[in-house]
């Protein structure tokens, strides 16, 4: 996830809530665990995930890279294509025990979308959770993943976090130790929410 811009929604989360659960971000640099941690949450506290991997899977017509394949085109999760997707996705969810976004939004364009369904939908102030892991474990994760662009997925990363960090220094944004095991990250991510006010 692009970090900068996902965190471009926060400020405009700052409303009062009247409907949905907790909303949670999950950032952290490429193979974080994010979408594992998506998936405990929905195991144990029953959020729905909205993830932009599979809507964009679900509706590959709907993406400039996907209607002409000769042309590069725009990266599907930073197409705006992806804004009413997950607009209707919030729509037809039961959102009462929250909602985790797992890789959106992921552009400025996106990030402003959000903040626009905030009040739309009655959304609450977003809760972001970042995933840290020390760069060489991210390398080794990355390479046993046999993943490309290695060295520069890390350092889109770091710009775009400290971007996020100089520029919303007011966003509820809570770091976590990566490196733990998946249930010990999680367990964090309770207590975070239990601190808040989010969760019994």
């Amino acid at each position: 996830m692009c970090l900068s811009q996902s965190l471009l929604i926060l400020v405009a989360l700052a409303l009062p809530a009247t409907a949905a659960g907790p909303v949670l971000v999950l950032i952290g640099p490429p193979s974080s665990g994010k979408t594992t941690q998506a998936e405990i949450l929905h195991r144990d506290l029953g959020m729905a995930v909205i993830s932009a991997d599979d809507l964009i899977a679900r509706n590959p017509g709907r993406f400039q890279r996907f209607k002409n394949p000769t042309l590069t085109g725009v990266e599907p999760r930073l197409d705006p294509a992806l804004n009413a997707l997950v607009e209707k996705a919030l729509q037809n969810t039961d959102l009462t025990r929250g909602v985790v976004l797992d890789g959106y939004p992921a552009a400025v364009e996106q990030g402003q979308y959000l903040a626009g369904l905030r009040e739309k939908l009655k959304l609450p102030r977003a809760l972001v959770i970042h995933l840290q892991i020390p760069d060489a474990e991210v390398v080794k994760r990355l390479r046993q993943k046999k993943a490309v662009d290695v060295d520069q997925q890390l350092k889109d990363y770091h710009r775009e976090f400290d971007f996020a960090k100089t520029y919303f220094p007011e966003t509820d944004l809570q770091t976590v130790d990566g490196t733990k095991s998946p249930d010990a990250i999680a367990a964090e991510i309770r207590k975070l929410l239990q601190a808040r006010g989010l969760m019994k």
